[in-house]
């Protein structure tokens, strides 16, 4: 009886491999296609995972800049990407009052946009530069995971930038 249980699983066996990476793929490629065709994309921070970072500005005495934030995807110095989040886009936007969106979602939120909230295992997957060109042109917002209060998920845009993205 064992010998049957044992045969019958070694038959299934590869079929549940093939089938998961078919999946995987499947899966893995309609998200990118899905990014491409979204122009709004959401990228996930959590500062306990490896190749992440977070730094404020010291100097921070002027209202333009006393929000400044700048979220870091860092794998070494040829693959970092940044996202500055700042109550103001720039100085002209400064003057005129016009804030960058920041808005609080329900926790549901996470679920339902799934395909376009993007951790470092994708820019790592994918490549920085690759990863940077195919959101350049994209509103992108942050979800800081320490920034999750219960229920409630604080959205911040962003601007992206990559020093390296543009060398050949």
């Amino acid at each position: 009886m064992q010998m049957v249980c044992l045969k019958n699983v070694n038959k299934v066996y590869p079929f549940s491999i093939f089938f998961l990476v078919f999946i995987n793929l499947s899966i893995n490629s309609q998200s990118i296609d899905k990014i491409k065709e979204k122009d709004t994309i959401y990228i996930y921070i959590d500062l306990k995972e490896e190749y992440t970072g977070k730094f404020k500005r010291f100097n921070n005495n002027s209202e333009f800049d006393k929000n400044f934030i700048a979220y870091k995807f860092e794998l070494n110095h040829a693959n970092t990407i940044h996202f500055i989040s700042n109550t103001y886009k720039n100085s002209d936007n400064f003057v005129r009052g016009i804030k960058n969106d920041e808005r609080i979602e329900e926790k549901s939120f996470l679920k339902r946009n799934k395909d376009i909230i993007l951790g470092i295992d994708f820019f790592i997957k994918n490549g920085f530069k690759n990863t940077f060109n195919l959101l350049y042109k994209k509103t992108i917002y942050v979800i800081d995971k320490d920034e999750i209060k219960g229920r409630k998920i604080k959205v911040k845009q962003v601007d992206m930038a990559c020093f390296t993205c543009f060398e050949e």
